[in-house]
């Protein structure tokens, strides 16, 4: 059984142009997630996915880093993965951690964490990073044919407009996705996150990511001022 890391990074984003190579720490954001893969110590093959020549060109700075061209058929993640995988030589019984790049402030420990939960349970279930919602979904609003703010879960919102009143719930971070080669490519599979998920939870402040400008400027920030802590 190999264990995989799959680090997807296309060379275009509807929201944020380039941000996939977006300057990030010493690096980008790419440079910055195959070194944390690299930093965990755990991967057997850290293999960096993209359409672009000029992507995988960044892995030629890595001696341990493999390549994968895809092409431009499939724009969600698991349909990026299902495409990859028969071009792997992978088994089936091996791990897959996908590790998105848009969640740079995770620690490398969050990864082997994360890996160290899914062992831990006989790799039975898929393991999914996540935040914690600041704000309960059951206190969201959606607008009405008049432009009124209507509650989405009335019976929760009329119970209580108290954030602490109302159970906690959780968003996919962008952090990891750790699962098995044969359940990644399962055509039954529902979504990128499998069946019943096991959460593995992060900090808020670790848990940024990144679809617009300010959040790449937030995480740059952060970054800098832990490492001028570092330093000071």
């Amino acid at each position: 059984m190999n264990r995989i890391c799959f680090i997807p990074a296309r060379d275009s984003s509807t929201r944020l142009k380039n941000k996939n190579i977006a300057s990030f720490g010493t690096g980008n954001l790419i440079t910055n997630t195959i070194e944390q893969a690299q930093a965990t110590f755990l991967f057997d093959r850290i293999i960096l996915s993209s359409n672009s020549e000029s992507i995988l060109e960044i892995a030629l700075d890595y001696e341990d880093v493999e390549v994968h061209k895809r092409d431009d058929s499939q724009d969600t993640l698991i349909g990026v993965l299902r495409q990859a995988i028969p071009d792997l030589n992978v088994k089936p019984n091996d791990d897959l951690t996908l590790l998105p790049v848009t969640c740079p402030l995770r620690y490398p420990l969050d990864i082997f964490e994360g890996i160290c939960v899914f062992l831990n349970d006989d790799r039975k279930y898929c393991v999914v990073s996540v935040k914690k919602n600041e704000n309960p979904i059951h206190m969201s609003f959606t607008t009405d044919v008049g432009g009124h703010l209507q509650p989405v879960f009335p019976n929760h919102f009329m119970a209580s407009t108290r954030k602490q009143d109302h159970p906690d719930t959780y968003f996919f971070n962008d952090a990891f996705i750790i699962d098995t080669v044969e359940r990644w490519i399962d055509e039954k599979r529902p979504t990128l996150y499998g069946h019943d998920p096991i959460p593995y939870l992060m900090p808020p402040e670790r848990s940024i990511a990144i679809d617009y400008e300010f959040q790449l400027n937030i995480v740059r920030a952060l970054w800098e001022a832990s490492w001028q802590n570092l330093k000071g």
